[in-house]
Formats: C-alpha cells, structure tokens, sequence
C-alpha cells in the first residue's frame, strides 16, 4: 500500500476522533497505543483532568529529530457541507475539522515513523494550542531536560500569512507573538440632563480607539508590521448618570523585537501622548495592565536561518522540492513557546489546506502526501 493509502487511512482515523478542547484524551489514547505498536517507548504528562501531554522516542542512533503535534482542534464554526468528522475527498481535497490545523500534519508525523529505522526519534503531542497553550507551557516547565539533546524542533502546524497556508515546500521559521493590554478608564459622573458636568468615560474610551494610529507600531523585515484591534469594550450607566467607568481590550499582534512588556509601555506612551494633546481630558484617570490569563501571552520569534541543524533541514527540502519558500507566520502557535522558552531553532513543515478555524476545512491530499515522503526523508538524513 503506497504512501498516499496509508497518510489518509491514519487521517480519516484522528478526524473521527472529536479532540475539540478540552477534550483530546481520546486523541492521545488512540495515538499512544499506535506509537507503542510500531516500538515507541511513550509517556504521558497530566496537564489537567483529562487532557494529557503524549511524548514518546525510539532508536538509538544518531541525536534525535522531534516532530511536534497539537491533539485539539477548534470548536465547529459555520455550516459544513460534509460530516466533520468524517474526511471526505472531493478532488484533490480532503475535508474534516482539524485536516489542515493540524491533524494533517500529525497524520504525516505518524506515517512517517512507521519506517523501520533506529534514527533516534522523539515526538511530544500537547493538549490546548488552540486555547491558550496549557499543555505546550505545562511540558516546557516541566520536562525541560527531556530537549537537552535536542538541536532543533520539527512541527506540524501550518504557519498561516498572506502568503501561504502550508505546503511542502514551505518552511515556516518565526510567527509573530500576541498580548492583550487592558485599559481602565475612570471619568467624572453628572445628571444625564447635565452631561457637561461630567466627564464619560464611553467618550474618553471613544477617543483613545479613534487614536489608535498613533500606537508606535514596530516593523520586522519579515514578519512584517504589527498589528492591533480592539477586542472588547465595555461601560454602562445605572441611573440617569454620564457613566463613570470604562474598559476596553487591546490585542497585539507583535514582531521582534517587541515583547509583551514592551507592548504595555507602549500603550502607556499612547495615553500619556493623548493627554499631551488634550484628546484626553486631563482629569481622567487611566490604568493599562497586561490581561490576566493562565497562561503567559506569546512572544514573537524568528529562527536564525544560518544554525547548523537549520541549514541541513534546508538543504534535505531543497532536494525535495523545487524552490522552497521561507514563510513567516502572521499568527501564534506553541512553536512560540519552544522557542522562546527552550531556545533551540523551531521550523514548521505542514500540508497545504485551507479554512482553518471556520467551515468545510481542508487538506491537499498531494501536500500530505509530499509532506510524509519529506518527514521519511528527514528522518533518514538529518
């Protein structure tokens, strides 16, 4: 049975498994017992009730190449024309929730080791990457030392831009990162009949969002310029009074160097310009603080192109394909994680497809195939 037999069989399998977070388990346990039929010694890390980290490795020779999956996909979004959870060719295309992001890529990964080698091979599938990253943070901090013999990082998560969404040919080498900055406005209440009197915070909230243009958005050369929208926005009056109270998120798209810290202060630096130019009234009193969530927000980061381990991974997709592309992801993923945290170099090689987090999501069923050749080809040479 040839490779395109075998990567759809396994993908059909992992689409009918439903890993919307936070329910992977199922997801795990499928993969677990597949990995430990073809001589994987595995483990698994309890990130919460339930939802369990899966890492595994084989072989002996050589220092190890680790594939990297995330077990969940997003909730349903729009109205599908085929069963979800049922991959479904029409021509070329494969559809099913999470085929392209990124069950795709993890059905490559799963193929592609089933080839008998004793190349050291390491493999780690998270839980919650489509949430806040629960399980690639939990894994980081906890089993550090699992990567010290680890020179780069394989992932299988499509590195989505302007320009592409996948392909074998495509190495994704840095995304950009992510931080919501909450602003808290506190204005001056008076009679509704008198608004004069007083000072709303609606307006003054009003007024800083019309500014937005004046945030000091940085420039990467690859990653290209930040970006920021507003995400929330929230004030109301109890009785016949200008209201007094008001917050609203902002969510920033980040480039290096920018950090989440730096993200704040230049938040800051707006409000203060804003009184500078009396947009803000002088007595209204604004706080900014990095929105809470369990887990930290994600810097950027950019793979340096000249490592060693990079290089060779080049070189081997260079023989593979054409003219290979070096991409840059306009969104995060737990590749941010591993690299700003474990500071090894974080390459994506993922499958064509499209859709992603919406309606009728899909997989070239070419790109899969080329993808798990490229993976087979990896593990022989790298």
């Amino acid at each position: 049975m040839g490779i395109k037999m075998t990567v759809e069989k396994t993908l059909a399998d992992i689409i009918a498994i439903n890993s919307v977070f936070p329910k992977e388990e199922a997801l795990e346990v499928f993969i677990n017992k597949y990995l430990r039929s073809i001589g994987f010694k595995t483990q698994t890390s309890k990130v919460q009730e339930g939802r369990p980290n899966l890492y595994a490795e084989r072989g002996t020779v050589g220092k190890p190449i680790l594939f990297y999956g995330h077990l969940d996909t997003v909730p349903l979004y729009g109205n599908w024309n085929t069963d979800p959870f049922k991959l479904t060719r029409v021509g070329e295309r494969l559809y099913g929730l999470g085929a392209c992001d990124m069950k795709g890529g993890v059905a490559a990964i799963l193929e592609s080791v089933s080839q008998e080698t004793d190349r050291k091979i390491k493999l780690l599938f998270c839980v919650d990457e489509e949430n806040i990253s629960r399980g690639a943070w939990h894994f980081v901090h906890g089993h550090k030392s699992w990567f010290k013999d680890t020179d780069l990082l394989i992932s299988a998560d499509p590195g989505v831009s302007d320009k592409t969404l996948g392909g074998t040919g495509v190495i994704t080498a840095g995304r950009r990162g992510r931080t919501v900055i909450s602003i808290n406005i506190k204005g001056i209440s008076s009679h509704g009949s008198e608004p004069e009197r007083g000072i709303s915070a609606i307006n003054e909230a009003a007024n800083i969002i019309r500014n937005i243009k004046h945030f000091k958005f940085r420039n990467h050369p690859n990653l290209g310029r930040e970006s920021l929208f507003v995400r929330e926005v929230h004030s109301s009056a109890t009785s016949l009074s200008v209201p007094d109270k008001a917050s609203l998120d902002f969510d920033i798209q980040l480039v290096p160097p920018s950090t989440v810290k730096d993200a704040k202060e230049r938040v800051q630096e707006l409000i203060h310009l804003l009184y500078k130019k009396y947009i803000l009234n002088p007595k209204t009193k604004v706080s900014t603080e990095v929105k809470t969530r369990d887990t930290p927000y994600m810097e950027p980061f950019a793979t340096d192109l000249k490592n060693k381990a990079v290089r060779k991974v080049f070189n081997i997709v260079e023989r593979a394909s054409d003219k290979p592309i070096v991409n840059y992801g306009s969104s995060v993923a737990d590749d941010n994680v591993f690299s700003n945290v474990l500071k090894i170099p974080v390459l994506s090689l993922a499958p064509q497809g499209g859709n992603e987090h919406t309606a009728n999501e899909w997989v070239s069923s070419k790109s899969l195939e080329q993808l798990t050749a490229l993976y087979k080809l990896l593990i022989q040479e790298f």
